[in-house]
Protein backbone atom coordinates (compact mmCIF):
# COMPACT_ATOMS: atom_id res chain seq x y z
CA UNK A 1 0.00 0.00 0.00
CA UNK A 2 2.92 2.20 0.57
CA UNK A 3 4.20 1.99 -2.57
CA UNK A 4 1.48 2.35 -4.49
CA UNK A 5 0.69 5.26 -2.73
CA UNK A 6 4.02 6.48 -3.40
CA UNK A 7 4.29 5.41 -6.71
CA UNK A 8 0.69 7.51 -7.23
CA UNK A 9 2.39 10.61 -5.83
CA UNK A 10 5.20 10.32 -8.35
CA UNK A 11 2.22 10.16 -11.13
CA UNK A 12 0.57 13.25 -10.22
CA UNK A 13 3.90 14.90 -9.69
CA UNK A 14 4.77 14.17 -13.17
CA UNK A 15 1.59 14.88 -14.69
CA UNK A 16 0.93 18.01 -12.57
CA UNK A 17 3.73 20.19 -13.31
CA UNK A 18 5.35 22.05 -15.86
CA UNK A 19 9.17 20.10 -17.26
CA UNK A 20 11.20 22.44 -15.64
CA UNK A 21 9.45 22.05 -12.15
CA UNK A 22 9.38 18.12 -12.88
CA UNK A 23 13.05 18.44 -13.51
CA UNK A 24 13.93 20.31 -10.31
CA UNK A 25 11.42 18.55 -7.90
CA UNK A 26 13.04 14.77 -9.38
CA UNK A 27 16.84 16.46 -9.18
CA UNK A 28 15.96 17.96 -5.86
CA UNK A 29 14.21 14.36 -4.98
CA UNK A 30 17.99 12.80 -6.01
CA UNK A 31 19.93 15.07 -4.00
CA UNK A 32 16.99 14.67 -0.84
CA UNK A 33 18.13 10.67 -1.04
CA UNK A 34 21.40 10.99 -1.16
CA UNK A 35 21.87 13.90 1.56
CA UNK A 36 19.55 11.37 4.05
CA UNK A 37 21.63 8.40 3.11
CA UNK A 38 22.57 8.43 7.17
CA UNK A 39 19.15 7.65 7.59
CA UNK A 40 19.31 4.42 5.52
CA UNK A 41 22.24 3.44 7.59
CA UNK A 42 20.18 3.97 10.97
CA UNK A 43 17.27 1.83 10.19
CA UNK A 44 19.84 -1.10 8.52
CA UNK A 45 21.99 -0.59 11.51
CA UNK A 46 19.32 -0.86 14.22
CA UNK A 47 17.38 -3.85 12.20
CA UNK A 48 21.21 -5.91 12.72
CA UNK A 49 21.32 -4.97 16.03
CA UNK A 50 17.58 -5.81 17.11
CA UNK A 51 17.31 -9.00 14.79
CA UNK A 52 20.46 -10.32 16.94
CA UNK A 53 19.44 -9.29 20.37
CA UNK A 54 15.86 -10.47 19.41
CA UNK A 55 16.72 -13.87 18.24
CA UNK A 56 19.19 -14.06 21.93
CA UNK A 57 15.58 -12.84 24.02
CA UNK A 58 17.75 -10.01 24.83
CA UNK A 59 15.12 -7.41 25.01
CA UNK A 60 16.69 -5.20 27.72
CA UNK A 61 19.57 -4.13 26.12
CA UNK A 62 17.60 -3.50 23.03
CA UNK A 63 15.56 -0.53 24.62
CA UNK A 64 19.39 0.38 26.13
CA UNK A 65 20.46 0.43 22.84
CA UNK A 66 17.39 1.70 21.66
CA UNK A 67 17.29 5.21 24.11
CA UNK A 68 20.47 6.17 22.91
CA UNK A 69 19.54 5.91 19.39
CA UNK A 70 17.21 7.78 19.31
CA UNK A 71 19.47 10.45 21.51
CA UNK A 72 22.31 10.65 18.88
CA UNK A 73 19.66 10.38 15.26
CA UNK A 74 18.25 13.31 17.05
CA UNK A 75 20.90 15.36 17.44
CA UNK A 76 22.04 14.52 13.85
CA UNK A 77 18.38 15.00 12.07
CA UNK A 78 18.98 18.59 13.16
CA UNK A 79 22.05 19.31 12.39
CA UNK A 80 21.50 18.13 8.84
CA UNK A 81 18.39 20.04 8.88
CA UNK A 82 20.33 23.09 9.49
CA UNK A 83 22.97 22.41 7.45
CA UNK A 84 21.01 22.39 4.39
CA UNK A 85 18.96 25.02 5.33
CA UNK A 86 22.41 27.28 5.62
CA UNK A 87 23.70 25.89 2.50
CA UNK A 88 20.41 26.48 0.27
CA UNK A 89 21.62 29.07 -2.00
CA UNK A 90 24.56 27.16 -2.51
CA UNK A 91 22.68 24.06 -3.71
CA UNK A 92 20.42 26.04 -5.56
CA UNK A 93 22.79 27.64 -8.23
CA UNK A 94 24.32 23.90 -8.15
CA UNK A 95 21.44 22.31 -9.49
CA UNK A 96 20.39 25.69 -11.61
CA UNK A 97 17.33 25.68 -9.09
CA UNK A 98 14.52 29.41 -10.35
CA UNK A 99 13.99 29.01 -5.85
CA UNK A 100 15.83 28.27 -2.85
CA UNK A 101 12.67 27.34 -1.37
CA UNK A 102 12.84 23.66 -2.65
CA UNK A 103 16.36 23.25 -0.80
CA UNK A 104 15.12 24.56 2.54
CA UNK A 105 11.94 22.39 2.07
CA UNK A 106 14.35 19.17 1.44
CA UNK A 107 16.82 20.55 4.13
CA UNK A 108 13.03 20.06 6.61
CA UNK A 109 12.61 16.82 5.02
CA UNK A 110 16.46 15.22 5.83
CA UNK A 111 15.60 15.78 9.10
CA UNK A 112 12.73 14.19 9.67
CA UNK A 113 13.55 11.59 7.77
CA UNK A 114 16.93 11.28 9.38
CA UNK A 115 14.93 10.20 12.47
CA UNK A 116 12.19 8.16 10.74
CA UNK A 117 14.18 4.66 10.33
CA UNK A 118 14.98 4.22 14.11
CA UNK A 119 11.40 2.64 14.62
CA UNK A 120 11.04 1.36 11.12
CA UNK A 121 14.59 -0.30 12.23
CA UNK A 122 13.42 -2.48 14.94
CA UNK A 123 10.03 -3.56 13.41
CA UNK A 124 12.50 -5.18 10.30
CA UNK A 125 14.74 -6.35 12.84
CA UNK A 126 12.14 -8.03 14.98
CA UNK A 127 10.60 -9.35 11.71
CA UNK A 128 7.40 -7.48 12.61
CA UNK A 129 6.41 -7.18 8.73
CA UNK A 130 3.08 -6.41 9.64
CA UNK A 131 3.90 -3.14 11.83
CA UNK A 132 7.02 -2.35 9.11
CA UNK A 133 4.21 -2.34 6.88
CA UNK A 134 1.85 0.20 8.43
CA UNK A 135 4.48 2.35 8.93
CA UNK A 136 5.83 2.21 5.39
CA UNK A 137 1.87 3.01 4.57
CA UNK A 138 1.86 5.87 6.48
CA UNK A 139 4.56 6.76 5.07
CA UNK A 140 3.69 6.30 1.51
CA UNK A 141 -0.15 7.85 2.14
CA UNK A 142 1.67 10.86 3.85
CA UNK A 143 3.76 11.90 0.79
CA UNK A 144 0.26 10.89 -1.41
CA UNK A 145 -2.17 13.19 0.69
CA UNK A 146 0.14 16.44 1.06
CA UNK A 147 2.23 15.88 -2.09
CA UNK A 148 -1.38 15.29 -4.31
CA UNK A 149 -3.13 18.29 -2.83
CA UNK A 150 -0.03 21.12 -2.92
CA UNK A 151 0.63 19.77 -6.29
CA UNK A 152 -2.61 20.25 -7.77
CA UNK A 153 -3.08 23.49 -6.10
CA UNK A 154 -0.21 24.80 -8.39
CA UNK A 155 2.67 24.48 -5.77
CA UNK A 156 5.05 23.55 -8.39
CA UNK A 157 8.31 22.04 -7.37
CA UNK A 158 8.18 23.64 -3.65
CA UNK A 159 4.59 22.04 -2.83
CA UNK A 160 5.43 18.56 -4.43
CA UNK A 161 8.27 18.54 -2.30
CA UNK A 162 6.19 19.48 0.70
CA UNK A 163 5.32 15.45 0.57
CA UNK A 164 8.65 14.75 2.12
CA UNK A 165 8.18 16.03 5.43
CA UNK A 166 4.48 14.93 5.59
CA UNK A 167 5.19 11.28 4.76
CA UNK A 168 8.67 11.37 7.80
CA UNK A 169 5.58 12.85 9.97
CA UNK A 170 3.42 9.96 9.06
CA UNK A 171 6.09 6.91 8.92
CA UNK A 172 7.51 8.39 12.32
CA UNK A 173 3.96 8.35 14.17
CA UNK A 174 3.07 4.44 13.44
CA UNK A 175 6.61 3.08 12.93
CA UNK A 176 6.64 4.08 16.80
CA UNK A 177 3.47 2.75 17.40
CA UNK A 178 4.53 -0.55 15.87
CA UNK A 179 7.66 -0.53 17.36
CA UNK A 180 6.13 -0.32 20.77
CA UNK A 181 4.93 -4.27 20.78
CA UNK A 182 8.42 -5.08 20.32
CA UNK A 183 10.29 -3.13 22.93
CA UNK A 184 7.58 -4.01 25.09
CA UNK A 185 8.54 -7.82 25.11
CA UNK A 186 9.62 -9.83 27.92
CA UNK A 187 13.22 -10.14 28.52
CA UNK A 188 14.26 -13.82 28.22
CA UNK A 189 18.27 -13.97 27.53
CA UNK A 190 19.73 -17.07 25.97
CA UNK A 191 23.00 -17.81 26.82
CA UNK A 192 24.59 -17.15 23.40
CA UNK A 193 26.76 -13.99 24.00
CA UNK A 194 25.75 -10.99 21.17
CA UNK A 195 28.14 -10.12 19.44
CA UNK A 196 27.72 -5.86 18.27
CA UNK A 197 29.16 -4.33 15.27
CA UNK A 198 31.32 -1.32 16.84
CA UNK A 199 32.14 1.97 15.41
CA UNK A 200 34.27 0.67 12.65
CA UNK A 201 31.75 -1.66 11.49
CA UNK A 202 29.06 1.33 11.33
CA UNK A 203 31.30 3.76 9.00
CA UNK A 204 31.75 0.45 7.12
CA UNK A 205 28.37 0.04 6.75
CA UNK A 206 27.67 3.72 6.02
CA UNK A 207 29.94 3.53 3.24
CA UNK A 208 28.29 0.70 1.12
CA UNK A 209 24.56 2.25 1.50
CA UNK A 210 26.61 5.48 0.69
CA UNK A 211 28.21 4.38 -2.17
CA UNK A 212 25.01 2.35 -3.47
CA UNK A 213 22.71 5.67 -3.12
CA UNK A 214 24.95 7.57 -5.19
CA UNK A 215 24.94 4.73 -7.51
CA UNK A 216 21.03 5.30 -7.54
CA UNK A 217 20.83 9.00 -7.91
CA UNK A 218 23.98 10.50 -9.33
CA UNK A 219 22.98 10.00 -12.97
CA UNK A 220 20.02 12.44 -12.66
CA UNK A 221 21.87 15.14 -10.66
CA UNK A 222 25.04 15.05 -13.49
CA UNK A 223 21.67 15.64 -15.99
CA UNK A 224 20.74 18.30 -14.03
CA UNK A 225 23.71 20.05 -13.81
CA UNK A 226 25.23 19.60 -16.92
CA UNK A 227 22.16 19.50 -19.75
CA UNK A 228 19.03 22.08 -20.73
CA UNK A 229 15.97 21.84 -18.20
CA UNK A 230 13.87 20.05 -21.10
CA UNK A 231 16.64 17.47 -21.63
CA UNK A 232 17.31 16.95 -18.01
CA UNK A 233 12.69 16.53 -17.24
CA UNK A 234 13.22 13.80 -20.21
CA UNK A 235 15.65 12.68 -18.74
CA UNK A 236 14.21 12.17 -15.06
CA UNK A 237 10.99 10.78 -17.23
CA UNK A 238 12.64 8.02 -18.33
CA UNK A 239 14.55 7.51 -14.78
CA UNK A 240 11.18 7.06 -13.43
CA UNK A 241 10.40 4.77 -15.73
CA UNK A 242 13.35 2.50 -15.10
CA UNK A 243 13.46 2.82 -11.35
CA UNK A 244 10.59 1.26 -11.50
CA UNK A 245 12.29 -2.26 -11.99
CA UNK A 246 14.86 -1.19 -8.92
CA UNK A 247 12.35 -0.87 -6.68
CA UNK A 248 9.60 -3.65 -7.61
CA UNK A 249 12.48 -5.97 -6.13
CA UNK A 250 13.74 -3.81 -2.89
CA UNK A 251 11.51 -5.38 -0.27
CA UNK A 252 13.12 -8.44 -1.07
CA UNK A 253 16.28 -7.21 0.81
CA UNK A 254 14.46 -5.56 3.36
CA UNK A 255 13.32 -8.94 4.58
CA UNK A 256 16.38 -10.67 3.87
CA UNK A 257 18.65 -8.74 5.92
CA UNK A 258 16.96 -9.24 9.31
CA UNK A 259 16.39 -13.29 8.10
CA UNK A 260 20.25 -13.73 7.41
CA UNK A 261 21.50 -11.82 10.66
CA UNK A 262 18.75 -14.28 12.39
CA UNK A 263 20.32 -17.07 10.87
CA UNK A 264 24.29 -15.94 11.49
CA UNK A 265 23.29 -15.28 15.23
CA UNK A 266 21.95 -18.67 15.65
CA UNK A 267 25.00 -20.21 14.13
CA UNK A 268 22.80 -21.57 10.64
CA UNK A 269 23.70 -21.02 7.17
CA UNK A 270 22.77 -18.06 5.21
CA UNK A 271 23.61 -18.67 1.56
CA UNK A 272 20.32 -20.76 0.53
CA UNK A 273 18.37 -17.90 2.08
CA UNK A 274 19.92 -15.16 -0.33
CA UNK A 275 19.84 -17.31 -3.39
CA UNK A 276 15.90 -17.44 -2.71
CA UNK A 277 15.61 -14.14 -1.93
CA UNK A 278 17.56 -13.16 -5.41
CA UNK A 279 15.19 -15.77 -7.46
CA UNK A 280 12.60 -14.10 -6.09
CA UNK A 281 13.40 -10.32 -6.94
CA UNK A 282 14.58 -11.69 -10.87
CA UNK A 283 10.57 -12.88 -11.19
CA UNK A 284 9.66 -9.65 -9.90
CA UNK A 285 11.83 -7.01 -11.35
CA UNK A 286 11.59 -9.23 -14.52
CA UNK A 287 8.65 -9.05 -14.79
CA UNK A 288 7.98 -5.06 -14.36
CA UNK A 289 11.16 -4.84 -17.30
CA UNK A 290 9.31 -7.18 -19.71
CA UNK A 291 6.14 -4.88 -19.15
CA UNK A 292 8.31 -1.56 -19.56
CA UNK A 293 10.15 -3.24 -22.44
CA UNK A 294 7.43 -4.61 -24.50
CA UNK A 295 4.66 -1.70 -24.07
CA UNK A 296 6.74 1.24 -23.65
CA UNK A 297 4.12 3.67 -25.01
CA UNK A 298 1.26 2.51 -22.76
CA UNK A 299 3.54 2.66 -19.73
CA UNK A 300 4.84 6.16 -20.51
CA UNK A 301 1.38 6.77 -21.49
CA UNK A 302 -0.28 6.01 -18.15
CA UNK A 303 2.65 8.00 -15.63
CA UNK A 304 2.94 11.05 -17.61
CA UNK A 305 0.14 11.24 -20.17
CA UNK A 306 1.33 12.79 -23.55
CA UNK A 307 3.76 15.25 -21.85
CA UNK A 308 7.20 13.13 -21.88
CA UNK A 309 7.14 10.44 -25.18
CA UNK A 310 8.85 7.13 -24.64
CA UNK A 311 12.85 7.76 -24.49
CA UNK A 312 12.87 4.37 -26.71
CA UNK A 313 16.60 4.28 -27.02
CA UNK A 314 17.32 4.99 -23.86
CA UNK A 315 14.97 3.09 -22.00
CA UNK A 316 16.65 -0.27 -22.36
CA UNK A 317 19.68 0.40 -21.04
CA UNK A 318 18.25 2.13 -17.65
CA UNK A 319 16.37 -0.96 -17.01
CA UNK A 320 19.04 -2.92 -17.75
CA UNK A 321 21.17 -0.61 -15.14
CA UNK A 322 18.14 -0.56 -12.60
CA UNK A 323 18.12 -4.49 -12.69
CA UNK A 324 21.78 -4.60 -11.98
CA UNK A 325 21.72 -2.38 -8.90
CA UNK A 326 18.94 -4.24 -8.00
CA UNK A 327 20.87 -6.93 -7.91
CA UNK A 328 23.67 -4.95 -6.02
CA UNK A 329 21.53 -3.94 -3.42
CA UNK A 330 19.93 -7.31 -2.85
CA UNK A 331 23.73 -8.66 -2.22
CA UNK A 332 24.47 -5.92 -0.23
CA UNK A 333 22.24 -7.20 2.11
CA UNK A 334 23.53 -10.59 2.32
CA UNK A 335 27.07 -9.05 3.06
CA UNK A 336 25.80 -6.66 5.72
CA UNK A 337 23.64 -9.33 7.46
CA UNK A 338 26.48 -11.97 7.47
CA UNK A 339 28.82 -9.08 8.75
CA UNK A 340 30.88 -9.16 5.54
CA UNK A 341 31.89 -5.66 5.37
CA UNK A 342 34.77 -5.96 3.38
CA UNK A 343 33.06 -4.79 0.13
CA UNK A 344 33.21 -1.22 1.31
CA UNK A 345 36.64 -0.74 -0.42
CA UNK A 346 35.37 -2.18 -3.46
CA UNK A 347 31.91 -0.15 -3.74
CA UNK A 348 34.11 3.61 -2.57
CA UNK A 349 36.35 2.88 -5.39
CA UNK A 350 33.81 2.23 -8.21
CA UNK A 351 31.28 5.02 -6.70
CA UNK A 352 34.71 7.55 -7.21
CA UNK A 353 35.19 6.10 -10.65
CA UNK A 354 31.45 6.73 -11.52
CA UNK A 355 31.47 10.11 -10.31
CA UNK A 356 34.78 10.80 -12.35
CA UNK A 357 33.17 9.40 -16.07
CA UNK A 358 29.99 11.45 -14.90
CA UNK A 359 32.42 14.87 -14.54
CA UNK A 360 34.42 13.65 -17.76
CA UNK A 361 31.73 11.76 -19.98
CA UNK A 362 28.76 13.94 -19.98
CA UNK A 363 28.48 15.32 -23.81
CA UNK A 364 25.04 13.37 -24.19
CA UNK A 365 22.32 12.07 -21.61
CA UNK A 366 23.38 8.72 -23.79
CA UNK A 367 27.09 8.95 -22.11
CA UNK A 368 25.69 9.71 -18.57
CA UNK A 369 23.72 6.86 -18.98
CA UNK A 370 26.55 4.18 -20.35
CA UNK A 371 28.49 5.27 -17.53
CA UNK A 372 25.91 4.56 -14.61
CA UNK A 373 25.10 1.32 -16.74
CA UNK A 374 28.85 0.05 -16.48
CA UNK A 375 28.63 1.09 -12.76
CA UNK A 376 26.03 -1.03 -11.71
CA UNK A 377 27.67 -4.19 -13.93
CA UNK A 378 30.77 -3.99 -12.27
CA UNK A 379 28.94 -3.61 -8.92
CA UNK A 380 26.60 -6.39 -9.14
CA UNK A 381 29.50 -8.28 -11.02
CA UNK A 382 32.17 -7.55 -7.77
CA UNK A 383 29.26 -8.01 -5.16
CA UNK A 384 28.04 -11.43 -6.33
CA UNK A 385 31.63 -12.62 -6.94
CA UNK A 386 32.55 -11.52 -2.79
CA UNK A 387 28.99 -13.46 -1.95
CA UNK A 388 30.82 -16.34 -3.65
CA UNK A 389 33.36 -16.03 -1.46
CA UNK A 390 31.60 -15.66 1.45
CA UNK A 391 29.83 -19.16 0.70
CA UNK A 392 33.22 -20.74 0.29
CA UNK A 393 34.31 -19.04 3.66
CA UNK A 394 31.29 -20.68 5.41
CA UNK A 395 31.81 -23.59 4.12
CA UNK A 396 35.24 -24.43 5.16
CA UNK A 397 34.67 -23.30 7.75
CA UNK A 398 32.12 -25.74 8.91
CA UNK A 399 34.32 -28.51 7.46
CA UNK A 400 36.97 -27.98 9.93
CA UNK A 401 34.60 -27.22 12.91
CA UNK A 402 32.93 -30.06 11.54
CA UNK A 403 36.49 -32.31 11.86
CA UNK A 404 37.21 -30.44 15.72
CA UNK A 405 33.74 -32.19 16.76
CA UNK A 406 31.92 -28.97 16.59
CA UNK A 407 28.25 -28.49 16.09
CA UNK A 408 27.79 -26.62 13.22
CA UNK A 409 26.15 -27.35 9.95
CA UNK A 410 28.91 -27.74 7.29
CA UNK A 411 26.99 -26.24 4.37
CA UNK A 412 25.82 -22.83 4.46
Amino acid sequence: MGSAATSTFQLIMARGLEPRAYAEAFAVLGALSLLVTPAQVVQTLVARQAAELVALGRLNELRTLTRSIVRWTGLVSLILMLGIVAASPLIQSALQLTSPWPVVVAGVAAGALTFEPVARGITQGAREFVGLGFALAAHGFGRLIVGAATVLAGGGATGALLASPASALGGIIFGWLSARGVLNRPDAPSETEAAPLGIADHVRVALILFALAGLLHLDVLAVKAFFSPDEAAAYAALALIGRIVFWSGMMVGVVLLPFVVWRAAVGAGVIRAYLASLALMAAVSGACALIILAWPESVYGLVFGDRYPPYAELLPLYVAAAALLAIAVVTASLHIGAGHLRVWIGLVVLLAATVAGYAFAHDSPRAVLTVLLIGTAVAAIYLVAEAIALAHQRRTEGARAERQGADVPSRP
